[in-house]
Parts: structure tokens; C-alpha cells; sequence
């Protein structure tokens, strides 16, 4: 049996062959997750607790070591004691760890922790699409794995 580190990675999110990462939308408070139109895709490291992730920021800048969080429907950066986790599932709807993910490059679905589906918001003046729970269209995302077995920043030597 694999350990949590042991399923942890680093990844990339894409959406349509559009990079998803954290940014600002006129209107909103805070970046939200959300298509780029331009730009690189944000890498994430998807820490592993059991069958579920908690999405850090590993992608230099502001956001770096932050983790995804919530704000209504809306996921956005937050304190790690503050994020949202999320399950990977598959097509058949069954949940998946690393260990299931037997190629870098998958296509799949998240689901939050309350069970709830990431879909997303197209915004039509600005193009692109935000990613919400519970969103008015269903998308299917395609992870990048970029490194598996990834630690902590904070403990590297983890087993």
C-alpha cells in the first residue's frame, strides 16, 4: 500500500488545451481558478491525505505555497488550513489516487470533499471559463503529471 507521499505529485490542469491556473476577473474580489487564455498553466502539488488532495500552488509568484481554497462557489488561494480537498475521479465515476494514474497524461474529473462536481462558468465578455462547484457546464480536465512521489517543501526526506 502506497503511502500519501507516495501519491503525491506534481501537476499541470488544462481545460479544452487552454492552461487552468489562478487569476484575476473584473468583478471578482479575489483570483479565482480559472482558464488562461494566455500564458503557462499554474503547476500544482496535489498532496494525497487518504483518497483525497489538497491543491498547492507551486508555480512561482504570488500564490507560490498557497493552497486552493473556497470562496462561495468559487476556488480561489487560500492558507492551507483553509483549502478545499478534492477526490480525482474518473469517467466511471470511481475515485482515484496516483496509483490508478498509470499514464502523465489523463483525462479526468474533480469532485470537492461535500461531493460536489467542478464544472465551469464561461465568461463571455472575457473568454475562457472559471471553474466553479457545481458549475453550469460540465468539463472534463486533463492532468499533467509532471513528478510523482513529491513531498512537502518543508520535508523533503518524507517517506
Amino acid at each position: 500500500m502506497s503511502t500519501n507521499r507516495q501519491k503525491s505529485f506534481l501537476a499541470t490542469l488544462s481545460l479544452s488545451t487552454k492552461p487552468i491556473g489562478l487569476i484575476s476577473h473584473p468583478g471578482n474580489t479575489v483570483p479565482v481558478l480559472s482558464q488562461k487564455l494566455t500564458g503557462e498553466a499554474d503547476i500544482f502539488y496535489f498532496r494525497c491525505t487518504d483518497d483525497a488532495y489538497t491543491l498547492y500552488i507551486r508555480s512561482q509568484g504570488d500564490y507560490f505555497g498557497k493552497a486552493i481554497g473556497r470562496s462561495g462557489n468559487f476556488f480561489t488561494d487560500s492558507e492551507p488550513h483553509d483549502s478545499e480537498t478534492f477526490k480525482i475521479v474518473n469517467k466511471e465515476g470511481e475515485t482515484l489516487t496516483l496509483d490508478e494514474l498509470n499514464t502523465d497524461n489523463e483525462k479526468v474529473y474533480l469532485r470537492t470533499r461535500s461531493d460536489e462536481r467542478v464544472n465551469a462558468e464561461f465568461i463571455f465578455l472575457e473568454g475562457g471559463a472559471r471553474l466553479l462547484a457545481n458549475g453550469q457546464v460540465n468539463i472534463t480536465l486533463d492532468l499533467n503529471i509532471i513528478e510523482r512521489n513529491t513531498p512537502y517543501l518543508s520535508d523533503p526526506d518524507e517517506i
